[in-house]
Order: structure tokens, then C-alpha cells, then sequence
């Protein structure tokens, strides 16, 4: 019994990560989410089979791109923020 809060605080833990990820991709306008021509039922199946890591991923690649569209905006391929 003693190797079961091993278990146990981890996977709390991940669920809490991955419910903090739902959150996150729902809160972001559908209109941001078609702009960018993504769909957010792909992040949120793919938070659902790999948990923490795609949320990470999620953060990493997607979230801020679609927060401030227009940093991310590439003229001849540099964004106006890395001029």
C-alpha cells in the first residue's frame, strides 16, 4: 500500500495538468482557432490520449500563435517581431 501514493500524486497531478489544457483550448475564440485554419477538437483528443505531454506541446507550438496572431504573421519568411 505504501507504493500506491507514488501512484496516486502523479496522476492526480497529470489530470490536473490535462483539465488545466481543456481549459486552455476552450477559452480560445472559435474565431482564432478558424483563422489559423487548426481545430481544436484535435488538441483536446489529443490531450485525452496523451495527457500531460500534449498540453505541453499544446503550449509549446499553438497557444500563443493564437493568442497574438499577428506576432506570428511571417513576411519572406521572418515574423515583424524578429526583424
Amino acid at each position: 500500500m505504501r507504493s500506491g501514493l507514488f501512484i496516486l500524486i502523479p496522476l492526480v497531478i497529470s489530470l490536473i495538468v490535462i483539465l488545466f489544457g481543456f481549459v486552455s483550448v476552450l477559452r480560445i475564440p472559435e474565431k482564432a482557432w478558424l483563422e489559423s485554419n487548426r481545430r481544436r477538437r484535435n488538441w483536446v483528443l489529443l490531450m485525452v490520449f496523451f495527457g500531460p505531454l500534449a498540453v505541453l506541446l499544446f503550449y509549446a507550438t499553438v497557444r500563443y500563435e493564437l493568442l497574438d496572431p499577428e506576432r506570428y504573421h511571417e513576411i519572406d519568411g521572418v515574423s515583424e517581431a524578429d526583424r
